[in-house]
Protein backbone atom coordinates (compact mmCIF):
# COMPACT_ATOMS: atom_id res chain seq x y z
CA UNK A 1 0.00 0.00 0.00
CA UNK A 2 1.24 3.40 -1.23
CA UNK A 3 2.30 5.96 2.30
CA UNK A 4 0.91 9.17 1.97
CA UNK A 5 4.24 11.70 2.68
CA UNK A 6 3.46 14.46 -0.21
CA UNK A 7 2.35 17.05 3.17
CA UNK A 8 3.91 15.08 6.21
CA UNK A 9 7.43 16.03 5.83
CA UNK A 10 8.48 18.65 7.82
CA UNK A 11 6.78 17.49 10.99
CA UNK A 12 8.83 14.81 13.63
CA UNK A 13 5.22 13.36 14.84
CA UNK A 14 3.72 12.94 11.17
CA UNK A 15 7.20 11.44 9.67
CA UNK A 16 6.63 9.09 12.85
CA UNK A 17 2.88 8.58 11.79
CA UNK A 18 4.47 7.78 8.43
CA UNK A 19 6.41 4.93 9.84
CA UNK A 20 3.59 3.54 11.52
CA UNK A 21 1.04 3.67 8.24
CA UNK A 22 4.34 1.18 6.63
CA UNK A 23 4.52 -1.07 9.52
CA UNK A 24 0.32 -1.34 9.24
CA UNK A 25 0.93 -2.41 5.85
CA UNK A 26 4.08 -4.32 6.10
CA UNK A 27 3.76 -8.32 6.12
CA UNK A 28 2.23 -9.48 9.31
CA UNK A 29 5.28 -11.68 10.19
CA UNK A 30 7.02 -8.09 10.12
CA UNK A 31 4.30 -6.72 12.66
CA UNK A 32 5.05 -9.77 14.25
CA UNK A 33 8.57 -9.29 15.13
CA UNK A 34 7.69 -5.69 16.17
CA UNK A 35 5.35 -7.00 18.67
CA UNK A 36 8.02 -9.67 20.28
CA UNK A 37 10.46 -6.99 21.27
CA UNK A 38 7.47 -5.29 22.55
CA UNK A 39 6.42 -7.74 24.76
CA UNK A 40 9.98 -8.23 26.39
CA UNK A 41 9.98 -5.01 27.54
CA UNK A 42 6.52 -4.91 29.15
CA UNK A 43 6.81 -8.58 30.81
CA UNK A 44 9.38 -6.76 32.30
CA UNK A 45 7.13 -3.84 33.47
CA UNK A 46 4.81 -6.08 34.42
CA UNK A 47 7.26 -7.86 36.55
CA UNK A 48 8.83 -5.04 38.42
CA UNK A 49 5.99 -2.49 38.66
CA UNK A 50 2.32 -3.88 38.82
CA UNK A 51 1.40 -5.38 41.96
CA UNK A 52 -1.83 -6.42 40.34
CA UNK A 53 -0.23 -8.65 37.66
CA UNK A 54 2.69 -9.73 40.08
CA UNK A 55 -0.28 -11.35 41.82
CA UNK A 56 -2.13 -12.70 39.49
CA UNK A 57 0.86 -14.36 37.85
CA UNK A 58 1.60 -15.89 41.55
CA UNK A 59 -1.40 -17.12 42.07
CA UNK A 60 -1.80 -18.81 38.34
CA UNK A 61 1.16 -20.40 39.50
CA UNK A 62 3.55 -19.14 36.25
CA UNK A 63 6.79 -18.95 37.68
CA UNK A 64 9.81 -16.28 37.01
CA UNK A 65 10.79 -16.91 33.35
CA UNK A 66 9.68 -15.27 30.57
CA UNK A 67 6.44 -16.09 28.63
CA UNK A 68 6.80 -14.91 25.16
CA UNK A 69 3.58 -14.19 22.69
CA UNK A 70 3.64 -17.93 21.49
CA UNK A 71 3.24 -19.00 24.55
CA UNK A 72 0.79 -16.41 25.93
CA UNK A 73 -1.92 -19.10 26.88
CA UNK A 74 0.06 -19.71 29.85
CA UNK A 75 -0.95 -16.39 31.67
CA UNK A 76 -4.25 -16.02 33.04
CA UNK A 77 -6.93 -13.65 31.41
CA UNK A 78 -8.22 -9.90 33.28
CA UNK A 79 -11.52 -9.29 33.50
CA UNK A 80 -13.54 -6.12 33.70
CA UNK A 81 -14.53 -6.98 37.41
CA UNK A 82 -10.94 -7.34 38.47
CA UNK A 83 -9.58 -4.55 36.90
CA UNK A 84 -12.21 -2.56 39.09
CA UNK A 85 -11.42 -4.78 42.27
CA UNK A 86 -7.71 -3.39 41.38
CA UNK A 87 -9.24 0.29 41.45
CA UNK A 88 -10.76 -0.22 45.09
CA UNK A 89 -7.56 -1.95 46.43
CA UNK A 90 -5.28 1.50 45.69
CA UNK A 91 -7.42 4.56 45.00
CA UNK A 92 -7.29 6.28 42.52
CA UNK A 93 -5.18 4.58 40.08
CA UNK A 94 -5.14 1.31 41.56
CA UNK A 95 -3.05 -1.93 42.42
CA UNK A 96 -2.25 -2.13 38.11
CA UNK A 97 -0.64 1.93 38.26
CA UNK A 98 2.86 1.28 36.61
CA UNK A 99 4.21 4.55 36.56
CA UNK A 100 4.59 7.42 39.48
CA UNK A 101 0.90 9.05 39.94
CA UNK A 102 3.37 12.44 38.40
CA UNK A 103 3.32 10.71 34.97
CA UNK A 104 -0.36 10.42 34.87
CA UNK A 105 -1.23 13.43 32.15
CA UNK A 106 -4.84 12.05 31.87
CA UNK A 107 -7.59 10.19 33.43
CA UNK A 108 -10.70 9.22 31.41
CA UNK A 109 -13.98 7.26 32.92
CA UNK A 110 -15.74 4.55 31.30
CA UNK A 111 -19.76 4.81 31.47
CA UNK A 112 -20.24 2.70 34.36
CA UNK A 113 -23.46 1.31 32.56
CA UNK A 114 -23.03 -2.06 34.71
CA UNK A 115 -21.47 -0.73 37.79
CA UNK A 116 -19.85 2.57 39.13
CA UNK A 117 -17.29 4.10 36.73
CA UNK A 118 -13.71 2.75 36.18
CA UNK A 119 -11.14 5.00 35.63
CA UNK A 120 -8.35 4.80 32.72
CA UNK A 121 -5.21 6.81 33.73
CA UNK A 122 -2.54 7.41 30.63
CA UNK A 123 0.92 9.16 30.10
CA UNK A 124 2.03 11.08 27.93
CA UNK A 125 3.12 8.14 25.66
CA UNK A 126 -0.23 6.11 26.01
CA UNK A 127 -1.87 9.84 24.55
CA UNK A 128 0.27 9.50 21.38
CA UNK A 129 0.24 5.43 21.17
CA UNK A 130 -3.94 5.96 21.38
CA UNK A 131 -3.35 8.84 19.01
CA UNK A 132 -1.48 6.53 16.54
CA UNK A 133 -3.62 3.39 16.44
CA UNK A 134 -6.99 5.98 15.92
CA UNK A 135 -4.85 7.75 13.00
CA UNK A 136 -4.24 4.66 11.34
CA UNK A 137 -8.05 3.58 12.38
CA UNK A 138 -10.24 6.93 10.91
CA UNK A 139 -7.07 6.92 7.93
CA UNK A 140 -8.24 3.34 7.05
CA UNK A 141 -11.76 4.47 7.02
CA UNK A 142 -11.28 7.12 3.73
CA UNK A 143 -10.86 10.32 6.29
CA UNK A 144 -7.70 11.70 5.09
CA UNK A 145 -6.68 15.98 5.44
CA UNK A 146 -8.75 17.08 2.61
CA UNK A 147 -12.31 15.97 5.04
CA UNK A 148 -14.41 17.85 6.79
CA UNK A 149 -15.72 15.68 9.65
CA UNK A 150 -18.89 16.59 12.07
CA UNK A 151 -18.36 14.46 15.03
CA UNK A 152 -21.03 13.73 17.64
CA UNK A 153 -17.89 11.83 19.88
CA UNK A 154 -17.96 14.14 23.28
CA UNK A 155 -14.95 15.34 24.42
CA UNK A 156 -15.50 13.71 27.72
CA UNK A 157 -15.60 12.23 30.22
CA UNK A 158 -15.56 8.89 27.64
CA UNK A 159 -12.53 7.71 25.67
CA UNK A 160 -14.41 8.33 22.64
CA UNK A 161 -13.41 11.99 22.98
CA UNK A 162 -9.73 11.38 22.37
CA UNK A 163 -10.86 10.99 18.39
CA UNK A 164 -10.51 14.89 18.55
CA UNK A 165 -6.57 14.39 19.01
CA UNK A 166 -6.72 11.74 15.71
CA UNK A 167 -8.59 14.00 13.64
CA UNK A 168 -6.42 16.83 14.92
CA UNK A 169 -3.49 14.58 13.60
CA UNK A 170 -5.09 13.60 10.25
CA UNK A 171 -5.29 17.50 9.20
CA UNK A 172 -9.03 17.23 8.74
CA UNK A 173 -11.59 20.00 9.48
CA UNK A 174 -13.16 19.21 12.84
CA UNK A 175 -16.64 20.30 13.44
CA UNK A 176 -17.50 18.85 16.75
CA UNK A 177 -21.16 18.57 18.14
CA UNK A 178 -22.38 17.44 21.67
CA UNK A 179 -24.01 13.72 21.37
CA UNK A 180 -27.74 14.19 21.11
CA UNK A 181 -28.00 17.51 19.47
CA UNK A 182 -29.66 16.33 16.55
CA UNK A 183 -30.86 20.04 15.32
CA UNK A 184 -27.04 21.29 15.46
CA UNK A 185 -26.37 17.78 13.44
CA UNK A 186 -28.76 19.03 11.03
CA UNK A 187 -27.73 22.47 11.08
CA UNK A 188 -24.15 21.64 10.22
CA UNK A 189 -24.61 18.86 7.67
CA UNK A 190 -27.10 21.19 5.80
CA UNK A 191 -24.54 23.93 5.63
CA UNK A 192 -22.45 21.90 4.34
CA UNK A 193 -19.88 22.49 7.17
CA UNK A 194 -19.18 18.77 6.79
CA UNK A 195 -18.81 16.18 4.31
CA UNK A 196 -18.26 13.37 6.94
CA UNK A 197 -20.21 12.23 10.35
CA UNK A 198 -18.89 10.62 12.94
CA UNK A 199 -21.49 8.83 15.36
CA UNK A 200 -23.19 5.89 16.66
CA UNK A 201 -25.40 3.90 14.69
CA UNK A 202 -28.21 4.33 16.43
CA UNK A 203 -27.81 7.99 16.06
CA UNK A 204 -26.93 7.49 12.41
CA UNK A 205 -29.77 5.57 11.92
CA UNK A 206 -32.44 7.88 13.91
CA UNK A 207 -30.79 10.86 11.38
CA UNK A 208 -31.60 8.80 7.90
CA UNK A 209 -35.25 8.16 9.93
CA UNK A 210 -35.58 11.93 10.64
CA UNK A 211 -34.51 13.28 7.04
CA UNK A 212 -36.73 10.72 5.51
CA UNK A 213 -39.63 12.08 6.81
CA UNK A 214 -38.84 15.91 6.86
CA UNK A 215 -36.79 16.13 3.12
CA UNK A 216 -37.98 15.22 -0.15
CA UNK A 217 -34.55 14.02 -0.69
CA UNK A 218 -32.32 13.28 2.31
CA UNK A 219 -29.57 12.74 -0.39
CA UNK A 220 -29.07 16.02 -1.37
CA UNK A 221 -27.33 17.25 1.72
CA UNK A 222 -23.43 17.46 1.06
CA UNK A 223 -23.10 14.61 2.95
CA UNK A 224 -20.88 11.53 1.42
CA UNK A 225 -19.82 9.48 4.56
CA UNK A 226 -20.58 8.22 7.60
CA UNK A 227 -18.45 6.43 10.08
CA UNK A 228 -20.34 4.53 13.02
CA UNK A 229 -18.20 3.22 16.21
CA UNK A 230 -19.71 2.49 19.80
CA UNK A 231 -21.92 0.09 19.55
CA UNK A 232 -22.33 -3.15 16.83
CA UNK A 233 -24.92 -1.65 13.61
CA UNK A 234 -23.33 -0.09 10.81
CA UNK A 235 -21.64 -3.65 9.40
CA UNK A 236 -25.40 -4.86 9.82
CA UNK A 237 -26.64 -5.09 6.06
CA UNK A 238 -30.28 -3.68 6.84
CA UNK A 239 -28.55 -0.49 8.91
CA UNK A 240 -26.03 0.29 6.74
CA UNK A 241 -28.56 -0.26 3.51
CA UNK A 242 -31.20 2.01 4.58
CA UNK A 243 -28.52 4.55 6.06
CA UNK A 244 -26.39 4.42 2.73
CA UNK A 245 -29.67 4.53 0.51
CA UNK A 246 -31.26 7.87 2.46
CA UNK A 247 -28.41 9.78 2.94
CA UNK A 248 -26.75 9.03 -0.06
CA UNK A 249 -23.24 8.02 1.58
CA UNK A 250 -21.18 5.39 2.22
CA UNK A 251 -21.18 3.54 5.56
CA UNK A 252 -18.12 2.49 7.22
CA UNK A 253 -17.07 1.23 10.88
CA UNK A 254 -14.85 1.73 13.68
CA UNK A 255 -14.60 0.00 16.31
CA UNK A 256 -12.45 0.07 19.81
CA UNK A 257 -12.90 -0.56 23.84
CA UNK A 258 -12.61 1.32 26.67
CA UNK A 259 -10.01 -0.58 28.57
CA UNK A 260 -8.02 -0.91 26.06
CA UNK A 261 -8.19 1.74 23.08
CA UNK A 262 -10.59 3.50 21.62
CA UNK A 263 -9.78 3.01 18.25
CA UNK A 264 -8.44 -0.21 17.16
CA UNK A 265 -10.05 -1.40 14.28
CA UNK A 266 -11.22 0.75 11.16
CA UNK A 267 -13.47 -0.17 7.77
CA UNK A 268 -11.77 0.65 4.83
CA UNK A 269 -14.19 1.98 1.72
CA UNK A 270 -14.42 -1.42 0.34
CA UNK A 271 -16.49 -2.09 3.37
CA UNK A 272 -15.68 -6.28 4.09
CA UNK A 273 -14.98 -5.36 7.35
CA UNK A 274 -12.51 -3.86 9.91
CA UNK A 275 -9.00 -4.14 9.92
CA UNK A 276 -7.25 -4.60 13.25
CA UNK A 277 -5.26 -1.26 13.12
CA UNK A 278 -3.09 -1.64 16.55
CA UNK A 279 -0.32 -3.65 15.42
CA UNK A 280 3.27 -2.96 17.53
CA UNK A 281 0.67 -1.81 20.49
CA UNK A 282 -1.93 -4.57 21.11
CA UNK A 283 -1.68 -8.10 20.83
CA UNK A 284 -4.82 -9.90 19.80
CA UNK A 285 -5.84 -13.48 20.31
CA UNK A 286 -9.39 -14.73 19.44
CA UNK A 287 -10.84 -18.09 21.84
CA UNK A 288 -13.75 -19.88 21.98
CA UNK A 289 -16.22 -17.80 24.05
CA UNK A 290 -16.97 -21.15 26.50
CA UNK A 291 -13.93 -23.27 26.84
CA UNK A 292 -11.59 -20.26 26.28
CA UNK A 293 -9.50 -22.22 24.66
CA UNK A 294 -7.12 -20.29 21.72
CA UNK A 295 -8.55 -20.35 18.47
CA UNK A 296 -6.57 -19.14 14.99
CA UNK A 297 -7.15 -16.02 13.62
CA UNK A 298 -8.35 -17.07 9.96
CA UNK A 299 -10.88 -16.59 7.45
CA UNK A 300 -14.14 -17.43 8.90
CA UNK A 301 -13.28 -18.01 12.34
CA UNK A 302 -15.68 -17.05 15.33
CA UNK A 303 -14.56 -15.89 18.90
CA UNK A 304 -14.36 -13.65 21.58
CA UNK A 305 -11.71 -10.93 20.96
CA UNK A 306 -8.78 -10.81 23.94
CA UNK A 307 -6.18 -8.09 24.16
CA UNK A 308 -2.66 -7.48 25.57
CA UNK A 309 -0.90 -4.35 26.05
CA UNK A 310 2.29 -4.41 24.33
CA UNK A 311 3.29 -1.02 24.92
CA UNK A 312 0.76 0.67 27.24
CA UNK A 313 2.75 2.58 30.34
CA UNK A 314 0.09 3.41 33.37
CA UNK A 315 -2.28 0.65 32.88
CA UNK A 316 -1.40 -2.09 30.61
CA UNK A 317 -3.20 -5.42 30.26
CA UNK A 318 -2.54 -9.19 29.36
CA UNK A 319 -5.66 -11.02 28.09
CA UNK A 320 -8.09 -8.50 28.64
CA UNK A 321 -11.59 -10.60 27.89
CA UNK A 322 -13.29 -8.29 25.73
CA UNK A 323 -16.34 -9.53 25.45
CA UNK A 324 -17.11 -8.94 21.77
CA UNK A 325 -17.61 -11.99 19.82
CA UNK A 326 -16.74 -11.48 16.15
CA UNK A 327 -15.81 -13.34 12.71
CA UNK A 328 -13.14 -13.07 10.54
CA UNK A 329 -13.43 -11.83 7.23
CA UNK A 330 -10.34 -11.96 6.19
CA UNK A 331 -6.86 -11.32 6.24
CA UNK A 332 -5.89 -9.47 3.12
CA UNK A 333 -7.65 -6.87 1.24
CA UNK A 334 -7.56 -5.13 -1.87
CA UNK A 335 -6.86 -1.59 0.14
CA UNK A 336 -2.70 -3.39 0.63
CA UNK A 337 -3.64 -3.88 4.41
CA UNK A 338 -2.18 -6.92 5.89
CA UNK A 339 -3.82 -7.22 9.41
CA UNK A 340 -7.14 -9.01 9.77
CA UNK A 341 -10.44 -7.97 9.12
CA UNK A 342 -13.29 -8.72 11.16
CA UNK A 343 -17.16 -8.24 12.18
CA UNK A 344 -18.33 -8.09 15.32
CA UNK A 345 -21.56 -10.72 16.08
CA UNK A 346 -22.58 -9.22 19.47
CA UNK A 347 -21.56 -8.94 23.13
CA UNK A 348 -21.16 -12.24 25.12
CA UNK A 349 -23.43 -10.65 28.22
CA UNK A 350 -26.01 -9.93 25.45
CA UNK A 351 -25.59 -12.97 24.30
CA UNK A 352 -29.10 -15.52 25.09
CA UNK A 353 -29.62 -19.15 24.44
CA UNK A 354 -32.86 -20.56 23.25
CA UNK A 355 -33.08 -24.22 23.45
CA UNK A 356 -29.52 -25.02 22.81
CA UNK A 357 -28.81 -21.87 20.41
CA UNK A 358 -27.01 -19.16 21.03
CA UNK A 359 -28.82 -16.15 20.10
CA UNK A 360 -26.99 -12.39 19.58
CA UNK A 361 -29.62 -9.67 19.70
CA UNK A 362 -27.74 -8.00 16.64
CA UNK A 363 -29.16 -11.01 14.51
CA UNK A 364 -32.35 -9.36 15.60
CA UNK A 365 -32.14 -6.24 13.86
CA UNK A 366 -30.56 -7.74 10.88
CA UNK A 367 -34.58 -9.05 10.76
CA UNK A 368 -36.49 -6.02 12.34
CA UNK A 369 -34.83 -4.22 9.84
CA UNK A 370 -36.39 -5.28 6.85
CA UNK A 371 -40.01 -3.50 7.94
CA UNK A 372 -38.98 -0.16 7.21
CA UNK A 373 -40.91 1.96 6.87
CA UNK A 374 -43.07 0.50 9.81
CA UNK A 375 -40.57 0.49 11.91
CA UNK A 376 -37.54 2.77 12.57
CA UNK A 377 -35.18 -0.22 12.90
CA UNK A 378 -34.44 -0.49 16.41
CA UNK A 379 -35.08 -3.60 18.62
CA UNK A 380 -34.33 -5.11 22.03
CA UNK A 381 -34.66 -8.31 23.83
CA UNK A 382 -36.27 -7.72 27.00
CA UNK A 383 -34.92 -10.51 29.86
CA UNK A 384 -36.15 -11.16 33.07
CA UNK A 385 -33.49 -12.76 35.48
CA UNK A 386 -29.87 -13.50 35.19
CA UNK A 387 -30.70 -16.55 33.34
CA UNK A 388 -28.78 -16.87 30.22
CA UNK A 389 -31.10 -19.23 28.39
CA UNK A 390 -34.48 -17.71 27.63
CA UNK A 391 -37.55 -20.10 26.93
CA UNK A 392 -39.63 -19.30 24.05
CA UNK A 393 -41.55 -16.75 23.21
CA UNK A 394 -38.43 -14.27 23.27
CA UNK A 395 -39.93 -11.26 24.54
CA UNK A 396 -38.61 -8.07 21.82
CA UNK A 397 -39.57 -4.65 21.58
CA UNK A 398 -39.57 -3.34 18.84
CA UNK A 399 -39.54 0.83 18.02
CA UNK A 400 -42.02 2.26 15.61
CA UNK A 401 -43.85 5.55 14.54
CA UNK A 402 -46.71 6.65 16.34
CA UNK A 403 -48.99 5.38 12.70
CA UNK A 404 -47.76 2.05 13.21
CA UNK A 405 -48.54 1.76 16.86
CA UNK A 406 -51.19 -0.76 17.04
CA UNK A 407 -50.68 -2.96 13.79
CA UNK A 408 -51.14 -6.82 14.88
CA UNK A 409 -50.50 -7.51 10.79
CA UNK A 410 -47.11 -6.05 11.45
CA UNK A 411 -46.52 -7.94 14.82
CA UNK A 412 -47.50 -11.22 13.28
CA UNK A 413 -44.81 -10.54 10.10
CA UNK A 414 -42.11 -9.59 12.86
CA UNK A 415 -42.67 -12.98 14.50
CA UNK A 416 -43.03 -14.93 11.70
CA UNK A 417 -39.80 -13.52 9.89
CA UNK A 418 -38.03 -13.85 13.28
CA UNK A 419 -39.03 -17.55 13.45
CA UNK A 420 -38.17 -18.20 9.52
CA UNK A 421 -34.55 -16.70 9.98
CA UNK A 422 -33.33 -17.40 13.70
CA UNK A 423 -35.36 -20.50 14.18
CA UNK A 424 -37.21 -19.26 17.53
CA UNK A 425 -40.41 -17.93 18.41
CA UNK A 426 -40.47 -14.25 19.77
CA UNK A 427 -43.49 -12.22 21.64
CA UNK A 428 -43.43 -8.46 20.06
CA UNK A 429 -44.29 -5.66 21.16
CA UNK A 430 -44.45 -2.46 19.44
CA UNK A 431 -42.92 0.96 21.05
CA UNK A 432 -43.29 4.02 20.22
CA UNK A 433 -40.31 6.35 19.42
CA UNK A 434 -40.88 8.63 22.07
CA UNK A 435 -41.02 5.90 24.98
CA UNK A 436 -38.26 3.47 23.20
CA UNK A 437 -35.31 6.56 24.61
CA UNK A 438 -32.99 8.39 23.31
CA UNK A 439 -31.49 7.71 20.03
CA UNK A 440 -28.30 10.03 20.48
CA UNK A 441 -25.85 7.72 21.09
CA UNK A 442 -25.82 4.00 22.07
CA UNK A 443 -29.13 1.72 22.37
CA UNK A 444 -29.13 -1.15 24.29
CA UNK A 445 -29.85 -4.34 22.64
CA UNK A 446 -30.86 -6.09 25.83
CA UNK A 447 -33.24 -4.42 28.88
CA UNK A 448 -33.73 -6.66 32.17
CA UNK A 449 -37.52 -5.85 33.15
Amino acid sequence: MATTTSRLKGDDCERDWIWEREVEAAPWEETRRLSVGAWERQYRRLRESSPFYQRKFREAGVGNSFVSLADLSQLPFTTKEELRQALDEDPPFGSNLCVSPEQVKRVYQTSGTTGTPSVLALTRGDMETWTTMGTRTYYATGIHEHSSVLTTFGAGPFVAGHTHFVLLRIGTRSVPVAPGDTERVVFGLKAGLADTLLSTASFAQYLANRLEKSDADASAIPLTHVVTGGEPGGGIPAIRDHIQRVLGVTVTEVMGIGDVAPSLFGECPHQQGMHFCGAGHIWVELIDPESREPMEIETGAEGELVYTALTREAMPIVRFLGGDIARIEGTTCECGRTSFRQRVLGRRDDMFIVRGVNIYPSAILSVVGEFRPRVTGRARVVRTGSDTSIEPPVPVEVEVTERHNSDPELIQQLEGAIHSRLLFRSKVDLVLESDFGEAGYKTRLTVRK
